[in-house]
């Protein structure tokens, strides 16, 4: 349902990374998403109905064998140094804005939109990364006032390469793909490896940004914003 993601999609997501580092006939990569969205995110019904259970979704449970905080069904999850290409048929929401953000070159249909909600939710998500690949306003924007950027407002920033309509998004971007096809695999991937060292953050800071999300999402803000969304009601906050 709008392509949001799981502990198990994420499992999936991570086993399709790996195959695509290690097939060496396989130079680039294209990420979309089928119907109306890219992604709408992770599945917050099913951490909500996971709350109502009494346990944690099995990525969030240091018992499961699942267990991957966050998720782990980003590219950097497995260190994926082959270039990726996002087709954003539609709108990407949270850790859809986070794949998304982890393509290296992005086209966009002309009616998607981009977003991060993770607050609306009572959640932290990974705005270091927002801030780390878009402008610093424009992702304040998205993490502070779960706001919106449109198709025009992203290729005027600078954050996709291309807007087209929706019926040619994947067509665009196999077109980008023919394009990355005709360097050397060897050198396209020692770029791709120079494109995620260069906005690689601190272990220092990846371990506070993770300790942050984690302690979040274990308050009751956390687990109200879940039942919220699941019932379609105004979340009541009880912490500041």
């Amino acid at each position: 349902m709008r392509n949001a993601l799981h502990s198990y999609a994420y499992i999936e997501l991570r086993a399709c990374w790996r195959d695509i580092g290690l097939d060496p006939d396989i130079y680039v990569g294209i990420v979309t998403g089928t119907g109306q969205a890219f992604c709408g995110g992770r599945d917050v019904k099913f951490l909500a109905q996971h709350f109502a259970e009494g346990k944690r979704t099995p990525h969030e449970d240091p018992n499961s064998p699942h267990y991957h905080w966050g998720g782990g069904g980003q590219p950097q999850d497995v260190n994926l140094e082959k270039p990726l290409i996002a087709a954003l048929n539609g709108f990407a929401v949270g850790v859809g804005l986070n794949i998304a953000l982890q393509c290296q070159l992005r086209v966009m249909a002309e009616d998607a939109w981009i977003g991060d909600q993770h607050t609306n939710v009572g959640r932290l998500g990974a705005p270091h990364e927002m801030y780390q690949a878009l402008p610093r306003t424009a992702a304040a924007y998205l993490t502070l006032c779960n706001g919106r950027l449109f198709a025009q407002e992203c290729l005027r920033q600078a954050i996709v390469n291309k807007v087209v309509p929706r019926e040619k998004v994947v067509e665009a971007a196999e077109e980008l793909a023919e394009m990355v096809c005709l360097g050397s695999p060897l050198a396209t991937q020692a770029a791709v490896r120079m494109y995620r060292l260069t906005a690689a953050f601190p272990a220092s800071l990846l371990a506070y940004a993770r300790h942050l999300d984690q302690e979040i999402a274990e308050t009751e803000d956390g687990e109200e914003g879940a039942q919220a969304f699941r019932e379609k009601r105004k979340p009541v906050w009880k912490l500041c």
